[in-house]
């Protein structure tokens, strides 16, 4: 949670400023007094800004991640309050050994620190030596001067690199994507890909989500595959161009007949490696049939896309943090769409006179999820009125 002095520690920085946090157009970056980077830490993590003294384009790529977001969130913020309050405080080990690794290793859960505050960073990924079976928390770790990745060995400027096979694999993304309280499928991202044809076909979740681009790997310093680096956007349901680049929708067919008419619809997973959506089963997918009829009346009709989990008194469950918290009893609908599958939909409308009616579908993702915002008190407590007299 966040510390009760989190306050107070902002009005601070306010007069002081660490040197590592001046802006780049202070003087004490003058290409006179330029500050020496620090040396890696031999016994804990390094911040994600160490990092990108020397891998600023992967570093540039990760700060506008969900993953460097995924303690400043909004909706993972208010989920949390929730959960954390809802659980009495366990939610904390739960919520935060994904989307904020480092805490679990270093006790630290105040969300406003550096290193817990960066979400999942730089340096987590990268010292995770080996992936175990702990469903709590399965990471094996080396903290320390060696960096584990898909590279191969060697020594850098400021540290020691290993290969890592794990990095290259979906195994590694399971850790997270991967969540089945009680043994209920809450979230079955990687099971999904596992059971497609992109896995028979050896395309990992890293294919889609941190797919080769132009880039350094180090200021000046190209990777083993040259002028190529592997993205970390790490865009997934967050990003509308990955959301768009899933989905084909098409109009198969109109049948019109006297009273009614019958329009055929194909919706196909082109482009996602698991099920549509993915993720929390608050999450859906909703299919829109319309139909406008000359004189301007509408019809209209939609098929919802979700998965529904429902608590042990047959309720189903809604928030996310009810969800997440293992609340759920029994999976009651999944009918979400898998990889390279088409589903053929049939809208049937009776409409008398449909010859030139206008026939329109499309796809809405909808997540409602509980937001943290801002939002303005504003109460009278006392007025007074007069009428001045004429003069």
């Amino acid at each position: 949670m966040v510390s009760s002095f989190a306050g107070k520690r902002l009005r601070l920085a306010l007069f002081f400023v660490p040197f590592f946090l001046l802006p780049l157009s202070s003087p004490a970056f003058s290409q006179s007094h330029k500050p020496a980077v620090e040396a890696v830490n031999e016994n804990g993590f390094n911040s994600s800004r160490w990092c990108g003294t020397c891998h600023k384009q992967i570093y540039d790529r990760w700060k506008g991640s969900m993953h460097s977001r995924a303690t400043s969130d909004p909706i993972f913020r208010a989920s949390y309050i929730q959960a954390y309050y809802s659980s009495k405080g366990k939610a904390a080990k739960l919520c935060l050994s994904c989307h904020a690794p480092t805490s679990i290793v270093t006790g630290e859960i105040d969300l406003e620190v550096s290193i817990a505050s960066e979400g999942i960073t730089c340096d987590f990924c990268h010292s995770v030596k080996e992936i175990n079976d702990n469903h709590e928390f399965p990471f094996e770790l080396d903290m320390g001067s060696v960096k584990y990745g898909p590279n191969k060995e060697g020594s850098v400027k400021r540290h020691k690199v290993a290969h890592s096979e794990i990095h290259t694999k979906s195994e590694f993304c399971a850790t997270c994507h991967q969540y089945t309280p009680n043994g209920v499928p809450v979230m079955t991202t990687y099971d999904e890909w596992k059971d497609s044809a992109y896995a028979d076909e050896g395309k990992q979740c890293q294919y889609c989500h941190m797919p080769q681009v132009t880039g350094e790997i180090a200021e000046n310093v190209k990777s083993e595959k040259g002028e190529r680096i592997s993205s970390h956007d790490l865009a997934g349901s967050h990003s509308i161009t990955q959301l768009k680049k899933a989905l084909a929708l098409e109009i198969a067919g109109v049948n019109r007949a006297k009273d009614r008419m019958t329009v055929s619809v194909k919706v196909t997973n082109v482009g996602s490696g698991h099920r549509i959506p993915t993720g929390v089963p608050t999450r859906k997918l909703i299919l829109f049939c319309e139909v406008r009829v000359p004189g301007g009346k509408v019809y209209k009709k939609r098929v919802v896309y979700e998965k529904a989990i429902f608590d042990e008194q047959g309720i189903e469950l809604t928030s996310d943090a009810d969800i997440m918290l293992g609340k759920g009893a029994s999976l009651a609908k999944d009918n979400r769409i898998h990889p390279k599958e088409t589903r053929n939909e049939h809208f049937t409308f009776y409409i008398p006179n449909n010859k030139g009616a206008i026939v329109s579908v499309w796809v809405d993702y909808l997540y409602s999820p509980a937001i943290l915002t801002e939002t303005e008190m504003r109460i009278e407590l006392s007025r007074d009125e007069t009428v001045s007299g004429e003069q």
